[in-house]
């Protein structure tokens, strides 16, 4: 608990822009209190009427995570814990993104060939 209050602590001070985690366990709760926040950001936001929506305000907290190169067939369980709130999920392995519907791939260090 401890950890989580030092996390949203530091997170609403920095208020970091982008987010890019490579899925230590450690990441998901800095993932998720991102969130929350970004939750919180957005209903502040809907209660200004007449700001322009494309407000630098409201890309605070973007998060990517990018999943480990070893994860040729599932997912690590960091990446299926964030899955479902990150902005973006980027994987090695074509045979990931076949699987899952909104990750992204990343073929700099597995180049995709085709047979």
């Amino acid at each position: 608990l401890y950890s989580t209050y030092k996390t949203i602590q530091l997170l609403w001070k920095l208020q970091p822009h982008l987010i890019v985690t490579n899925g230590p366990g450690t990441c998901v709760p800095i993932v998720y209190c991102s969130f929350i926040l970004r939750c919180l950001f957005s209903l502040g936001d809907l209660s200004r009427f007449g700001e322009d929506p494309s407000s630098s305000k409201r890309k605070v907290f973007r998060t990517i995570f990018i999943e480990s190169l070893c994860r040729v067939k599932t997912l690590s369980l960091s990446g299926k814990l964030v899955y479902p709130i990150v902005d973006s999920f980027v994987v090695h392995w074509p045979s990931l993104m076949e699987r899952h519907d909104m990750v992204e791939i990343c073929d700099v260090l597995v180049p995709l060939v085709d047979s």
